[in-house]
């Protein structure tokens, strides 16, 4: 993925509810094709988030969408706050 898709939120507040929901859509879908618990896909829970931001190479490191999952558990957690 691009980084645009990364970088989506600016200064401007309008449907920042919308990205965070529509990037929490798309990794639950990349999380679908990934060796994960499934009670560690509801990513509507946090914590569940944080546990992927640390969890989620030990099963997956060789998985093609390794990398953009990555990205977007990081991209999620440093914007929960500002949706």
């Amino acid at each position: 993925m691009s980084d645009w898709f990364f970088n989506v939120l600016s200064n401007n507040d309008s449907g920042k509810d919308t990205v965070m929901s529509k990037k929490l859509s798309a990794l639950k879908t990349l999380l679908e094709q990934m060796n994960v618990p499934t009670r560690r896909t509801e990513v509507d829970n946090i914590s569940n988030v944080r546990w992927l931001a640390r969890n989620l190479a030990v099963e997956n490191k060789e998985h093609p969408m390794f990398d953009t999952t990555q990205r977007l558990v990081v991209w999620i957690l440093r914007n929960q706050n500002k949706s």
